[in-house]
């Protein structure tokens, strides 16, 4: 892994792919969000993995197919989005590797009820040949 100076918030971490402390890949980092300090730099204290965050990326369309499943299992608009520290980054390199197990994270549940209930379904997404 690299050293974490110098990086390019868009260039280096916006949409890096995610491994977790055992290599796991756990996703894209689809937002961050920054902390102000009063009289210190802007500060990177947390990123966002999943959920509504992902669905803003992708589009209005994807926001309100989220907002319609959302509503009819009466999920809040927050469910299935990670919050990790930036302190749990170790390192930044091809992939950004930090010291969460994935596994716990509320983006990988709702990616694995995903799997299981709606993409599971689609013909061919088992990876299945005709």
């Amino acid at each position: 892994m690299e050293a974490m100076d110098g990086v390019q918030l868009v260039h280096d971490v916006l949409d890096a792919c995610l491994c977790d402390r055992n290599g796991r890949r756990i996703g894209r980092v689809d937002a961050l969000a920054l902390t102000l300090t009063e009289g210190k730099p802007l500060r990177v204290s947390t990123i966002l993995i999943g959920g509504a965050v992902r669905a803003e990326r992708v589009g209005t369309w994807m926001v309100r197919l989220r907002g319609a499943i959302s509503a009819m299992l009466h999920h809040d608009r927050d469910f299935g989005v990670s919050r990790v520290p930036f302190s749990a980054v170790r390192g930044i390199g091809g992939t950004i590797e930090l010291d969460v197990d994935g596994a716990t994270l509320p983006s990988s549940r709702l990616e694995r009820w995903l799997g299981d209930h709606i993409i599971g379904h689609i013909p061919g997404s088992q990876g299945e040949n005709k």
